[in-house]
């Protein structure tokens, strides 16, 4: 199984080393690692990519006014796709053209809510329809911790599009209750009727969360989905690793 969202827990004296330790915890044999907005886990993800391991894949930031990603960096087979801001997607053209052609992905942020991003994701397709796209975090369900107005209508609308999969993240993150957090458990499930089961994956958004529970999180978002379809077989994972 994959932990499909990521990052790395830069107090750890070896960050790696933690999140491999997690990973056996849980049984996760995969893992898309994502960098941070403010670039703290640069470092460690260059030393997977160097590493070259096959479980796992790395996501760098889209950073236009720093010129980052690099050609080289992009080309990387441990780079799975990007990680975009909302705010960046009316100039991402360039770029979109080459992820389309190389089947990597595009994975937004929804810094403005979950209703701008599907507008922005909608003028992005019209010009390149094949772009695969990667919705962490539920889809943003919620701002502020009350729930997003926009987050149903989008979900429908995103739902519509042939690459796109979603992801079961950061549970905690819009909770208002203690572990487990069932209030979110509804954003789930809903995600799943309108997707379907191998169009949702599971992941953990480590460290960001009660970081000793990683286990417990992971298995969580597993659970929610299987209820639904005991024999879920995600088809993210077999497009990143095969």
């Amino acid at each position: 199984m994959m932990d499909a969202f990521s990052h790395l827990d830069m107090t750890a004296l070896d960050p790696v080393s933690d999140f491999k330790s997690r990973m056996a915890a849980a049984e996760i044999t995969h893992a898309l690692v994502v960098e941070t907005w403010k670039g703290d886990n640069d470092q460690p993800l260059k030393v997977l990519m160097a590493l070259k391991s096959p479980d796992f894949r790395v996501v760098p930031c889209y950073r236009p006014e720093q010129g980052l990603p690099t050609a080289g960096v992009l080309d990387h087979f441990m780079v799975a796709g990007l990680r975009v801001k909302t705010t960046d997607l009316h100039r991402f053209g360039p770029l979109a053209d080459r992820l389309e052609r190389s089947g990597k992905w595009v994975v937004p942020h929804a810094e403005q809510g979950i209703g701008p991003l599907a507008r922005e994701l909608r003028v992005l397709l019209e010009h390149h329809p094949a772009l695969r796209i990667y919705l962490p975090h539920c889809g943003w369900p919620r701002q502020n911790r009350s729930d997003d107005k926009n987050w149903e209508g989008s979900m429908a609308y995103l739902s519509g599009l042939p690459n796109i999969v979603v992801g079961i993240s950061a549970i905690e993150y819009f909770s208002t209750e203690s572990f487990p957090h069932n209030d979110v458990k509804r954003f789930a499930k809903r995600l799943i009727e309108t997707f379907g089961a191998g169009s949702v994956v599971a992941a953990s958004d480590y460290p960001l969360f009660e970081k000793h529970l990683y286990v417990e999180y992971i298995k969580l978002a597993e659970q929610w989905i299987r209820q639904k379809d005991v024999n879920w077989a995600p088809r993210f994972e077999s497009l990143i690793f095969g």
